[in-house]
């Protein structure tokens, strides 16, 4: 191999290593890989082959999607215990304050997240129908005659 191709091979794994620190840093915000290989400027099939014969590029890509789950969790966590702001509508339209203008709003909690979260963390506590006792199967028999009903 001559110089020109050595340093040619050089500035491709520089330009690959640039592309996986980019695809990784957008996994680990996102959690979706089309779309951080796009901003990558690299194919699903690339990363995938990269993520097969690179064992380093494989746990950080596990990594950073463990990083957007975390992003995700802490979101739903902020929405379960500090609320959110809604807009108050009355007949479709935002009713604004009339001495400011400025929308009025009602702090609603996630129910639905915070039980979601504490079945995920504390399962033995809060799994649905722990104490229930599993319903026996149910018998049907179909019939063309109406005189058996």
């Amino acid at each position: 191999m001559n110089e020109t191709q050595t340093d040619g091979l050089r500035g491709r794994s520089g330009r690959s290593r640039r592309r996986k620190e980019r695809f990784l840093e957008h996994l680990a915000k996102s959690g979706n890989v089309s779309d951080s290989g796009r901003l990558a400027g690299v194919q699903r099939s690339t990363l995938y082959h990269w993520k097969e014969t690179d064992a380093a590029f494989a746990s950080q890509w596990e990594d950073a999607l463990e990083d957007a789950a975390d992003v995700l969790e802490a979101e739903a966590r902020r929405r379960a215990l500090e609320g959110y702001d809604e807009p108050i509508t009355y007949a479709g339209k935002v009713v604004c304050d009339p001495e400011t203008g400025h929308p009025l709003v009602r702090k609603k909690y996630s129910d639905g997240l915070m039980a979601f979260l504490l079945r995920a963390h504390r399962p033995s506590r809060f799994r649905a129908g722990q104490d229930e006792i599993p319903a026996a199967p149910i018998s049907i028999n179909i019939s063309y005659d109406d005189s058996v009903l």
